[in-house]
């Protein structure tokens, strides 16, 4: 630990647990003496990285870890919001150690709390990034070839598992049942079937998805290229819990390689290296063709792993975390083929299957609106060999207009459920040109976090507090503090 920095730390905690930002933060986390500490205002845990609680002290602060917590939608409705001693924190131990394994990791990261609205950061109606179940807790939907029919399942699974899982669908073998270079998550059995290997894997990623409000729309009939998926295949009912922090492109790359945040090295959308004094932004337009960068050497994405394995072709559509893949949306940035992200979408009135109404009204929605229609273009282009590449073995598309209308509106929205809609039908489409049905293909649908909806009225901001005790720090992402003692 650097000099001083203990004291620094418990000034920052002090702080940070005061009842005047009780309404903002939740648990505030950080590292020393060989354990990791959580701290909330009525309790505090020390526990080691495998998870073993050494003390507690008041109120274990993480004694709830149900990911069954506020499942279905009518319990999620009934609890909004819930205060941190009721909240759930699924695989809280393990989640929050892991962070820490990278020397990139801040002093202390701050867990907001599920009703704080972001305002004076630009904030959504809709959050996410929290340790809280809801913001952590995204869909999964497996179908298809190699898939068991199992129904819903009152289970729940971790975004370290999918790679791992895909790996075995896509035919990867281990005796060791390590399936990828390095792996933190492991495959989930019972939904693979091994009497029934598919050819090929197909991965469909919605940004931002609330689980229990993808469920609830899907019985309801608005989304019915989701219940196609779901009608044939095996539903976690309890979803798909996101490593901490529960935000994008740190969870996209959980996804891609199977390992937590601390070891893939995409900690947040934004963080430090004290090494170097640089600012490292994973999730802008302007750097997205660069994240890959960032991942590790020490693992594998994958797309290495199935090209390493079986020399197939891989195909990454709008997905960031690409490192590998045959052919990569973001590699029309990297050649210069595309000056930005904004040269290759259209312009909104030219989007076909976006919900006008919100389309017209509001930027971001039409923006991830012509995202996404040209993720279609090129999935069903690959698919089809248009593009003059073999029919993909695996294919991974990215689908961000959820995120988009929930953000917006908050997951109970009719702006975030026609962002549901629209993506449906896009998922649709796709489905339809790969001649669903064709018993050679395994299905997954994913998010890479949920979506709780905030408080309007629930504002504030911890550096202010900071800053007028005296504490001297850096905020990156918003939440990860790295201080200076």
């Amino acid at each position: 630990m650097r000099p001083g920095l203990d004291a620094v730390i418990d000034d920052a905690l002090g702080v940070l647990l005061s009842d005047g930002l009780a309404d903002v933060v939740e648990l505030a986390v950080c590292a020393r003496d060989g354990a990791i500490e959580a701290h909330a205002r009525s309790g505090s845990v020390g526990f080691d990285a495998a998870g073993s609680v050494r003390w507690e002290r008041g109120r274990n602060p993480l004694e709830r870890q149900d990911p069954a917590a506020f499942s279905p939608l009518d319990d999620e409705l009934a609890n909004l919001r819930p205060h941190q001693d009721r909240n759930h924190y699924p695989f809280a131990y393990r989640s929050l150690a892991q962070l820490f394994d990278d020397p990139r990791a801040p002093d202390v990261a701050v867990v907001h709390t599920g009703a704080h609205n972001w305002e004076e950061r630009g904030g959504h109606r809709g959050e996410h990034g929290s340790l809280g179940v809801v913001q952590s807790r995204a869909p999964l939907i497996a179908s298809g070839a190699g898939v068991r029919a199992l129904g819903v399942i009152e289970a729940a699974a971790r975004m370290i598992d999918v790679a791992p899982t895909v790996a075995a669908l896509a035919g990867i073998e281990r005796d060791d049942g390590a399936l990828l270079r390095a792996q933190d998550g492991e495959v989930l059995a019972n939904l693979v079937d091994p009497a029934g290997r598919p050819a090929r894997v197909v991965v469909f990623l919605w940004d931002g998805t609330n689980a229990n409000v993808m469920a609830a729309l899907a019985e309801a009939g608005e989304l019915p290229n989701v219940a196609r998926l779901m009608g044939g295949g095996t539903t976690y009912r309890h979803g798909l819990v996101a490593s901490f922090p529960s935000v994008t492109l740190a969870n996209h790359t959980t996804a891609v390689t199977g390992v937590h945040p601390g070891r893939h090295g995409i900690l947040h959308n934004y963080y430090f290296d004290r090494s170097t004094g640089r600012q490292i932004i994973a999730n802008a337009p302007d750097t997205w063709h660069r994240v890959r960068d960032q991942i590790s050497r020490d693992v594998e994405t994958i797309f290495e792993a199935v090209g390493r394995a079986t020399g197939g072709f891989t195909a990454a559509v709008n997905e960031p975390s690409d490192r590998g893949a045959g052919y990569a949306t973001f590699d029309l940035l990297r050649s210069g083929e595309v000056g930005s992200v904004v040269d290759a979408l259209p312009t909104p009135v030219d989007v076909p299957g976006a919900t006008l109404e919100f389309a017209n009204l509001k930027r971001e929605y039409a923006w991830s609106s012509g995202a996404d229609n040209l993720a279609v273009q090129q999935a069903i282009e690959l698919w089809s060999g248009a593009r003059g590449n073999p029919r993909p073995t695996l294919m991974w598309v990215n689908l961000i207009l959820p995120d988009s209308g929930n953000h917006l509106g908050g997951p109970y929205s009719e702006i975030g459920h026609a962002a549901l809609r629209d993506t449906d039908r896009r998922m649709g489409q796709v489905l339809d040109a790969m001649g669903w049905g064709d018993d050679q293909t395994a299905f997954l649908l994913i998010a890479d976090h949920g979506m709780e909806e905030s408080d309007p009225d629930c504002k504030g901001d911890w550096d202010l507090a900071l800053e007028a005790a005296g504490v001297r720090f850096r905020d990156e992402g918003y939440g990860f503090l790295y201080l200076d003692p």
